[in-house]
């Protein structure tokens, strides 16, 4: 009998990518928070007394959560959820990001390095990976990821909006960043379940591009007239990178930026 996954926020890009990946091999339920999904729940970051009733419906082996809201809100949730998990000592696996680094541009980050966070939602990921490694110490697995790209996603939309438009579009060169594709976050997720993996993973490329750079490779890939980019000034070399290091990744799964660009043709 196939595992079951609660897949929180399961709609976005993210989420389902990561649905496709699993679906083989899990029964993966998702919750998605502002529309009512089949076969499925709406369930809102607020909602943390329906989040407790679908987790005694469905009482899943393993959760993912790529819940979004309101910050303190879903600290709350993650706090709820991660005291009914420990109970039941079931899996957690929580999508973070690069910005728990964006304290110090200084240089590119593996994942034993301490965050260092500046921005509010740097903050936010922050507290809460700290939080839910207290409560799930052998339980948690985190995924920090940089700007995630797919086929159409909504960065390739806005490039096409603002290319249509002709309106200013602010970028950032010297901004340097490694990048992910949705289903190497999917490929991920299937990989590190399967394999009983815990810890922190960071899932991007392996190497690192200027921002500005890769949008005009995108338009050039895609051909998008280029659009009224507005430079913004940033006079020494930043990094807002997530190189993975974990030694347990299969060669199969790392990427680099030249195959996340190419795999966004179709």
């Amino acid at each position: 009998m196939k595992q079951k996954v609660l897949l929180i926020g399961g709609t976005g890009l993210v989420g389902s990518a990561i649905k496709d990946n699993l679906s083989q091999d899990y029964q993966v339920i998702i919750t998605a928070g502002h529309h009512e999904v089949e076969d499925g729940y709406q369930l809102r970051a607020e909602d943390t007394d329906y989040l407790l009733e679908i987790l005694e419906k469905e009482n899943p082996a393993i959760v993912i959560s790529s819940i979004r809201g309101d910050f303190q809100t879903q600290y709350e949730f993650h706090k709820i959820l991660a005291d009914w998990l420990s109970e039941k000592s079931r899996k957690l696996l929580f999508i973070s990001t690069a910005n728990v680094f964006d304290g110090d541009l200084s240089q590119s980050w593996t994942e034993e390095a301490q965050p260092n966070p500046e921005s509010d939602y740097g903050k936010y990921k922050r507290d809460c990976e700290a939080m839910l490694m207290k409560k799930l110490p052998d339980q948690l697995i985190i995924f920090r990821i940089p700007s995630v790209w797919a086929p159409d996603c909504p960065r390739i939309q806005m490039l096409r909006e603002y290319s249509a438009s002709g309106e200013p579009m602010v970028t950032y060169p010297n901004d340097y960043v490694n990048v992910t594709l949705a289903d190497q976050v999917g490929a991920y997720a299937r990989y590190v379940l399967t394999n009983d993996l815990k810890g922190i993973f960071h899932v991007g490329s392996v190497d690192t591009v200027d921002y500005y750079e890769f949008q005009k490779m995108v338009c050039s890939l895609l051909e998008i007239r280029l659009p009224a980019f507005v430079l913004e000034d940033i006079p020494e070399k930043v990094f807002q990178v997530v190189i993975p290091a974990r030694t347990e990744i299969p060669a199969s799964l790392q990427l680099t930026v030249s195959q996340v660009l190419q795999a966004l043709k179709q």
